[in-house]
Order: C-alpha cells, then sequence, then structure tokens
C-alpha cells in the first residue's frame, strides 16, 4: 500500500502566513493583478492532479478533509436557516488551527472598511453574525421556522416575527410603532438543575406575582419531546452529548415558547424584574426608529408610547480599549446569559436557536470527519496517529483541547452574537454603541442594562449595592456539575 501521508502538498495549501504569495491563493491573487491568473490555476490544477494520482488515496482523504474543514469554516457567508454547517467556531484570532495542526487563516475581513474601534478588525471579526440586512435575516430566519419546529407550530412563529420584525416597501424595518409584546406580561421565572430545589435566591420573593418553575433533567427531557416531537428541534436535542449544552438549549426554548426571565440557580435577584431598565435612556433620542406619538411631540410622551421592552439583557464584559482582550474574552463586548428576559418567540431567540442547531451540525461533521480519518489511519497500519486523532475531544470544557467549545455551541458566545445581529438588522446598531454603558439603554423593542445590571462588582462593574445592581451571579457553576 502507498504512504498516504500528504506531507508534499501541505506547503501548497498550508504555507506560513507571512509568505503571502508563496501560497495557493495568494499566487493567485498576485496573477490576478498582473493578468496571468487563468494559465497559473490551469497550472496549478494539473500539478495537484500528479501529486494526488502518485501519491494514491492518502492525499485524497487529506484534500477532502481540508475542503470539508473550509467550506465549514467559510459558512457562515450563507447562514440560510442553519440547514447547513454555518458558523466558524472559535475563530478569535487572525489565524487559527485545524484538526490536522495546520494552519489556516480566518474568513476574509472587512476589506477596504475601516475597523468600527481601535480594537481593529479582530474585535469586529470576534462576532459571527452572519448576514445583518434586513431581508436577508427575514428570509433566514423565515426559512429556519419551516425547517425546524412541528407544523402546528410555524403560523404563531411566524406571525410574531412579522411583528417584530416588519419590513417596508423598501425592504428596511419600520419605525417601532406602539407597543409590542412585552417581556413583564409573561411572569414566568425559570430554572433548571439536575434535581428539583428550593428559591435561593429570592425570585418569588421578590416577585410575588410571577410563576416561579424549576425544571430538573427528566422534566426537560419530557418537555422537549412534547413540545418539538418529530422536528429538528427535538433531533438537536437528542444530539446534543452533554447536559451542560442541554441546559443552555432549554433556557432558550422554555423563554422562547413561553416568554419571562431565565436566571441559573445561582444568582440572586436584588430587585423586582418590573424595576429592570427604569428611567432607560433612549438609543439616539429614538431617532430614526421610534415613530412620533401622536399629540404632544416630547420625548417622554415617545418612551410611553412605546410600552415596556420585549427583551431585557445585560452586558457581561466591557474590555473598554484593552488590546489584550483576546487572550480573555472571546468578544470585546458580551451579553450576560445566565440571566435574560423575553417576550415568547423574539426573532433574538429564534436567531440563537437556529445557531444552536447550526453548530450541533457542524460538531456532528467535525466528528464524522475525524472518525473516517481515524480508520483511514488505522487501515494503513498507522496505530500510533489514528489514536492521537482519535483523543481529541468534541466538546472542550474547561480548557480541556476539545475542538468545540460551550461558548461557541450554545453557550454566552452564539447568544452575544444573536443579539447584536437583531440590532443590526434592526435597528442599525453595532457592538461599539454599547461600550462604556453605564446606565440602562433602550434600543428599540429591547433593553440593555450596563454591566452593573446583571454582573455587579464583575469585571470593574459597581457592586451588589448599587441602585442599578439587579442581579447577583453567585458563580458557583452549578452547571459544570452537569455533565
Amino acid at each position: 500500500m502507498r504512504d498516504p501521508t500528504p506531507l508534499p502538498i501541505l506547503p501548497l495549501l498550508n504555507p506560513p502566513l507571512q509568505s503571502k504569495h508563496t501560497s495557493l491563493l495568494g499566487g493567485i491573487r498576485l496573477r490576478r493583478q498582473t493578468g496571468r491568473a487563468l494559465p497559473f490555476v490551469i497550472s496549478c490544477g494539473i500539478f495537484v492532479y500528479l501529486l494526488i494520482s502518485s501519491q494514491g488515496s492518502g492525499v485524497r482523504i487529506y484534500l477532502s478533509q481540508r475542503v470539508t474543514l473550509w467550506n465549514q469554516k467559510y459558512a457562515q457567508d450563507l447562514h440560510i436557516a442553519a440547514s447547513t454547517v454555518t458558523e466558524p467556531l472559535n475563530a478569535t484570532t487572525s489565524e487559527t488551527e485545524d484538526l490536522f495542526g495546520d494552519v489556516v487563516p480566518l474568513r476574509p475581513g472587512l476589506t477596504g472598511k475601516r475597523p468600527l474601534t481601535a480594537l481593529g478588525f479582530r474585535a469586529d471579526e470576534s462576532y459571527k453574525l452572519g448576514s445583518s440586512t434586513p431581508l436577508a435575516y427575514r428570509y433566514e430566519l423565515s426559512s429556519f421556522i419551516r425547517t425546524a419546529f412541528p407544523p402546528d407550530l410555524q403560523p404563531l412563529l411566524q406571525s410574531r416575527f412579522d411583528l417584530h420584525f416588519p419590513l417596508a416597501k423598501d425592504g428596511n424595518p419600520g419605525p417601532v410603532r406602539g407597543s409590542l409584546p412585552a417581556m413583564i406580561s409573561f411572569k414566568n421565572i425559570w430554572q433548571t438543575n439536575k434535581i428539583h430545589g428550593a428559591d435561593m435566591g429570592g425570585w418569588k420573593y421578590r416577585n410575588l406575582q410571577w410563576d416561579w418553575s424549576m425544571l430538573n433533567d427528566v422534566d426537560a427531557a419530557m418537555w422537549v419531546q412534547a413540545k418539538f416531537r418529530g422536528s429538528r428541534i427535538e433531533t438537536v436535542w437528542d444530539e446534543l452529548p452533554t447536559n451542560i449544552l442541554k441546559a443552555d438549549f432549554l433556557r432558550y426554548l422554555l423563554v422562547f415558547y413561553y416568554g419571562g426571565v431565565y436566571s441559573d440557580t445561582d444568582t440572586s435577584c436584588l430587585h423586582a424584574i418590573e424595576e429592570w431598565g427604569a428611567s432607560a435612556d433612549l438609543w439616539d433620542d429614538g431617532k430614526g426608529w421610534l415613530a412620533p406619538a401622536e399629540g404632544e411631540e416630547t420625548l417622554e410622551s415617545r418612551k410611553k408610547a412605546m410600552g415596556p421592552p420585549s427583551v431585557v439583557i445585560g452586558i457581561e464584559v466591557d474590555v473598554g480599549d484593552r488590546e489584550d482582550w483576546h487572550r480573555w474574552w472571546p468578544r470585546p463586548l458580551q451579553i450576560v446569559q445566565w440571566t435574560f428576559g423575553a417576550a415568547p418567540r423574539h426573532p433574538i431567540l429564534l436567531d440563537v436557536i437556529s445557531r444552536v442547531v447550526s453548530s450541533t451540525a457542524h460538531a456532528k461533521a467535525w466528528s464524522d470527519d475525524r472518525d473516517k480519518r481515524v480508520a483511514a489511519l488505522r487501515e494503513a497500519g498507522r496505530i500510533e496517529e489514528a489514536n492521537a486523532f482519535a483523543s481529541v475531544p468534541l466538546f472542550d470544557n474547561d480548557n480541556n483541547g476539545g475542538y468545540m467549545s460551550v461558548m461557541e455551541w450554545t453557550g454566552p458566545g452564539i447568544f452575544t452574537d444573536a443579539v447584536f445581529r437583531y440590532l443590526d438588522a434592526r435597528y442599525n446598531v453595532t457592538w461599539p454603541a454599547l461600550k462604556g454603558l453605564e446606565r440602562p439603554l433602550r434600543v428599540g423593542d429591547v433593553m440593555i442594562l450596563p454591566m452593573t445590571g446583571f454582573s455587579p462588582g464583575i469585571n470593574g462593574a459597581k457592586g451588589p449595592d448599587d441602585p442599578q445592581a439587579m442581579v447577583q451571579h453567585m458563580f458557583l457553576g452549578t452547571w459544570k456539575g452537569s455533565g
């Protein structure tokens, strides 16, 4: 049997990044500038064909793996209803390593444009939003509704999406007119744990008119099966390999289905939910997104006509101008996921659910590719290498070297991306707008609390005694015990 090691092709596909004109893609770019791209591409094609023919199945396996991985890394440009692998995960630096230890560049950046902040393109590209154009946003999430949910739920989901994301004749979202469904109208407080437990965070005491519920692992599985039987949602639930991931997925599904507030069991409610975001500022005083109120035209009258928010979220971390932010956080401004509230069927939660579906498909594709690679190596008698590949875990928990982290599979990373995609698509507001936030800010139907709101005493935020502090997180790590 021929040695399947594809060593000669490695420099061609993965040269050192600083040598930009020695790679295949770099050579094509250079020759496009000089008018000689086509002959160069043909020559490279002949070379690759001869190389594959001479080295046998090993190179073909390698190239197949390479194409799969590159397609996965660049598939966020498609992001069609999460029907395929769509998110390039764990991509927070200017380069990364694939399964085979090869250096690959990230998706091309905002070529020809300036970065949004002094933190540069690395900060902007840490947000994996997908397309934020209103038409693409509407099409993709509407398609996801049709492909992922039980048929009896689809009309209701679509009508609520249309309510929050109406499009004018010019293809842009219309202004907010009157009040949309308010989060506080759906008085549900959701918590989850491996076993049933008591309310240890004062949630019932401070919110007497709200219904408090705690679901254990058995409750959760039965509920998902009952509400999403036969759908892609149920399939993804069954495919998630750990209860940590399922706990994240469940919180999105519960609030998406019923509305209300989710909070981890290691949190304490410091103020009644109705007080969250009181006396908030309006983004740009409502200019460009808030329809004029009838009668007396004042800022207060416009606020009153707008009604309570549909979504309440808080900032977890704001790195400011810290240039080494990427060493500590995956995104320079991240949204809290241990506590949030929303009206049911809101587009933000629809998007984050689609991202869980997408990342799960991505993970499955990676796992299948790894298994094929391991099988090929074992067939070739290269047992040590096969065992090395087989030892790479799929799930990265506590930096154990796994391929996909909870952050990018079901956690705060994808939640943050869904929030900023909605703000961009609906209100043309990008992530730098929330930098340095010290007071609650209302952007359309979304209320954003400063770091002190849900993260008092963390990352430089004010302490839990501050009037802006609404929820305190104890970081007891109860979610880690769920496997």
